[in-house]
Formats: C-alpha cells, structure tokens, sequence
C-alpha cells in the first residue's frame, strides 16, 4: 500500500512538472525560476521520456535550465528520439512538409519572432508562412530583383537584402513597407540584426554597412575584406563576424565597428556562418569544409569534412547539433562538440541544392533551395 502510495506521489509530481515545463517552453525567456529545481534526475530524465522531439529540440535548452541541457547533452533517450527522428526521414516513415510557391530558387530564410517563416527569392518576393500549419500568409513585394538575404531585428522587424543593392524593412505585425536602407553599390548578400539596435548588411562591393533599426540612419561603413562578404552572424559579447569570398572571417567589436582580429584557415570563400550557444563559432566554405574557431581568441579548434560539395547553409540546433547544406542537395548532421557525422540526408531530385537553413522556434528545421518547379521551402 505505501509503495502504491509512492508511485502515486511520484506519477503525480510528473505531471505537475511536465505541465510547468510545457509552459516554460513555450513562454519567452523571463529569467523565472527553473521548474525542475525541485526534481532528481532520475525523475527529470523521465520527465524528458515523455516530451515530444520538438519540445526536447526546441524549447528545452534556452527555456529552461543549464541542468536540463546537461541532462540533454548526456541522457541515452535524447539521442535516441533524436535519431530515430532522422532515421525516420531517411526511411521514407516520415516525409518533411513542403512549402510551395515560389517561383525561384529560395536564397534567404528567416524565423520571426512570434514563429512565422520568411522566405526570400529570385522572384524577387519575401513569402510569409505559418510556422504552425505551414499556411501561405503573405507575399511582400517591392524588391526588383533576387532576395539575397534576411534578417529579424529585436523589434521584429523583417530586413530583407536584395541584388537591387538595397535592404528594406517590412513590419513584422503586418507586412507593410517601412522604409528602404540604400548606400551599397551593389547586391547585397547578407544580414544580421545585431543586439543594440543597429543592422549589419554585407555586400559584393566587400562593405559591411551599419544602420540604425530605429530611423534607419547609416552609422558607419566596416571596410577590409577584398572580395563580396557572403556571411555575417553575432556572436559572443556582441561581435560580428563577416565571412567572405577572400576565405577569411572578421570579428568586429558589436560597440564601435573596430576590427578585433582575421581568422584565416579555409582555401577557398566563406559562405555561411552560425554561433553556437556556448559562442564557438563554425563557418562552411566553398572549400566543403566546416572549419570550428574559438571565441575567445580566434584559434582554429577543428576542421569538420564530409561533404562533397561547397557548404552553402549552417544552423545550430539544441542538445549540440549542428546542421549543414551543401550545394548537390545534402543535408548533415553533425555532433558540434565532436564534429562526428550523426546523419547524411540526400534527397536528389526533391531539392537540387540547398543554399540556406533556418531552425524555428519549436525545433523545425526548414531548408530553402530550388527544385524542378522553381523554388522549395522543406520543414522537417
């Protein structure tokens, strides 16, 4: 009768904890107290059985606690769902969502910060999904030529690079036009809202321009890379970092745009770029290469290799994973702390190449690319 009582006890705690962290998952970071202080980690781990793929995926790890990552990093039965996941779309078992619509091939994608999905392309259109339903919400039209790049500022704010050398800023709560940012002489291949309020767009003409979120006023111009800077991303204490065509990554103070170092390591361009939660950052090259760089100084600290072709697209995922595209249509996945390869997705005629990632806000992992009948966003 008392061992009954126990497991009662213990069944009931469960689902006062599952019902806390479901909450906690889906709310914005508060800097609240963990909802799981309370429990063991035999109990925790049981709790983590329970979750669905995209909760352990997608909202553990920021939402809630730096154990709960620890437990994630190190716990059989992530790994577990997190490969039979795969294993699953590598079987056919299950297949990922298409979003169609596009016309072009699919260059740019972005997470807005209440979930919806931004896809810019050659059409020239920024398309506006449901990351729910997958739902085709909104065309934003105005650009003349292909969509390079996006970007979601802390405003939310949609920025958006062009070929037509400009960026321009759509509202996030509708779609509207709010102003256009010009200056750059020619197309513009990259974005990142940085966490002060000021924009960051790269260029073939091998600037770095820096705007002012607010009134879009043009505070200052980066200049040193010798070739079209492909990539930027922020990183830790509010660094830069610009990857570019010359094969060199800048790290750039986030304060007042100084040069702070050049990582030099791969043989050919940079093309993408993503920070992990703990600021290593890895870079993808026309090299095939993935190359691992220090935060705090810059050091080399791994070369990833496995592809076969230029590494176009990079996005880290929770619980270490780290995901890349490549140009023959492949998507890898890698462990970011070991830099071995955990899966290897082809999925031939279905995606001819894929130039961009993005991870939503429950764990989606959306690819953008090109297919037969012009442009493709997959949800997986």
């Amino acid at each position: 009768m008392r061992v009954q009582h126990s497991l009662a006890l213990v069944h009931s705690e469960i689902k006062v904890a599952e019902s806390e962290l479901d909450e906690a998952v889906n709310t914005p970071v508060s800097g609240g107290r963990d909802p799981t202080e309370w429990l063991p980690d035999e109990l925790l781990l049981m709790v983590l059985e329970r979750l669905p793929f995209t909760t352990l995926w997608g909202g553990a790890c920021e939402h809630v606690c730096l154990r709960w990552t620890r437990l994630m990093q190190s716990a059989s039965i992530v790994r577990r769902k997190r490969e039979g996941r795969w294993a699953a779309y590598e079987t056919g078992t299950i297949k990922p969502r298409r979003l169609e619509g596009h016309t072009g091939t699919v260059f740019a994608l972005a997470i807005g910060l209440d979930g919806r999905v931004y896809s810019g392309s050659s059409d020239t259109t920024i398309m506006v999904w449901s990351g729910e339903s997958g739902a085709h919400l909104q065309t934003l039209k105005g650009h003349t030529t292909s969509v390079r790049a996006l970007a979601v500022g802390l405003d939310g704010n949609i920025y958006s690079g062009s070929n037509d050398n400009s960026v321009r800023v759509w509202s996030g709560a509708n779609g509207a036009h709010v102003r256009t940012f010009a200056g750059h002489t020619a197309r513009v291949s990259a974005l990142v809202a940085g966490l002060d309020g000021k924009v960051y767009s790269g260029s073939q003409d091998q600037t770095i321009r820096v705007w002012s979120a607010d009134d879009g006023a043009h505070l200052q111009t980066l200049v040193g890379h010798t070739a079209r800077v492909s990539a930027l991303s922020t990183g830790k204490n509010g660094a830069i970092y610009s990857g570019s065509e010359d094969a060199t990554i800048r790290v750039w103070s986030g304060v007042d745009g100084t040069h702070i170092r050049t990582l030099f390591g791969h043989t050919r361009g940079v093309e993408s770029l993503t920070v992990a939660p703990d600021g290593r950052v890895y870079s993808g090259s026309l090299d095939k290469t993935i190359c691992v760089w220090s935060p705090d100084d810059g050091r080399h600290l791994q070369t990833i290799v496995g592809h076969t072709s230029p590494v176009f697209a990079l996005t880290f995922g929770q619980a270490d994973t780290l995901f890349s595209g490549a140009f023959d249509g492949s998507l890898n996945v890698w462990s970011g702390v070991s830099g071995v390869r955990l899966h290897t997705l082809h999925r031939g005629a279905s995606m001819k190449r894929v130039p961009v990632l993005a991870l939503g806000r429950d764990g989606t992992l959306y690819l953008g690319g090109s297919c037969i009948n012009g442009g493709l966003v997959e949800a997986w």
